[in-house]
């Protein structure tokens, strides 16, 4: 159950007269407080499951870029930062600077820091405010630029500790990556229609459950058809789903949905003015980019799943403008794989 507050320390609601209802939104205060109770809970878990004291204490790297990926969408945070950003715009160099010292700090810290890494995450970090800066129709290579070094593993390969035991490099390189995305389109180059906020209403939560359970007829007899995927439940793994589909949410499907569709779908159609375009071209990269998703590499049955599933995605954040919706579709999609099949 959603809390009301009226100083919107836990979550703000804004009427939305258009759609006949209420748009809860997370406040500011309460996504703070969120994002460094799960670094602790994390750091806890960490150390309880791997008894790596280092990567336990250094968990406050990636906790701190969750923390400020969660400030960011809440409530009208974004608008409140574009306008204190736009009125000395020298200030946008605050955010790569920052993520960039948390890397520093993280990397110093795992023992990974070296002058050409270093260089290489301060370029990833600041390019995209500097190319928007200089001219902002640079915007579909700027999302190349955050997209593919992520795509192809650069980064991670950067991050990665090879270090017995589990590793944080994916988790602190989809933050990185979506931190600076955020600041870089949504604030700087005031990116129209995006759609990320922290916030729920009925059509957001009905459109997200609706667009699964579509998919799910679709999904389930043609992956099972062409060997996709293959009935593994265990009552073992519904301990688990809850964890799992937040951990899906926040690390997987939200910066997925944030590139797929707040960023590609949503630049497409300004440039085509035509949806069902924007759509479709949209699902046919997105399912493109499961293509090295192996063995075997190509993978064309991953990538015809995952197409049709853009389908679903993206029919979800265009009908409800919230990132919200399509990745609660997406976080539903990917825990009903791991829980049920695989």
């Amino acid at each position: 159950m959603l809390v009301v507050c009226r100083n919107a320390d836990v979550f703000a609601m804004r009427d939305n007269s258009r759609l006949g209802t209420k748009r809860y939104r997370l406040g500011p205060r309460a996504a703070a407080a969120f994002g460094i109770a799960a670094t602790i809970a994390a750091g806890i878990w960490f150390w309880d499951t791997t008894h790596q004291m280092k990567a336990a204490l250094f968990i406050v790297c990636p906790g701190l870029a969750f923390t400020a990926m969660l400030w960011v969408g809440s409530d009208n945070v974004l608008e409140r930062l574009e306008r204190w950003i736009h009125a000395q715009p020298a200030r946008v160099m605050i955010v790569p600077t920052g993520l960039w010292l948390l890397y520093l700090i993280y990397a110093a810290g795992m023992d990974v820091a070296d002058a050409g890494s270093g260089l290489a995450i301060a370029a990833y970090l600041a390019l995209p405010f500097l190319a928007l800066s200089f001219e902002p129709k640079l915007e579909p290579l700027v999302i190349l630029w955050l997209w593919l070094p992520l795509e192809f593993g650069i980064i991670r390969n950067i991050l990665i500790t090879r270090a017995p035991g589990m590793d944080l490099h994916y988790v602190l390189a989809q933050l990185l990556a979506i931190d600076a995305g955020i600041i870089a389109f949504a604030v700087w180059n005031k990116t129209p229609g995006i759609g990320y906020r922290f916030e729920a209403d009925r059509k957001i939560l009905a459109s997200g459950l609706i667009h699964f359970v579509l998919f799910s007829t679709i999904a389930i007899p043609l992956g099972l058809a062409i060997g996709f995927i293959r009935y593994s439940f265990t009552t073992s793994k519904l301990s688990t789903a809850p964890l799992q589909f937040m951990g899906v949410f926040f690390f997987t499907a939200l910066p997925e949905e944030f590139l797929f569709r707040g960023l590609i779908q949503n630049w497409i159609e300004r440039m085509t003015r035509r949806q069902a375009v924007s759509l479709v071209t949209a699902s046919v990269i997105f399912g493109a980019s499961h293509l090295n998703n192996g063995p075997p590499i190509p993978n064309y049955k991953y990538f015809l799943m995952a197409s049709i599933a853009g389908l679903f995605y993206g029919r979800a954040w265009r009908g409800t403008g919230s990132l919200m919706a399509s990745s609660i579709t997406h976080a539903l999609v990917d825990t009903l794989w791991s829980v049920i099949f695989r």
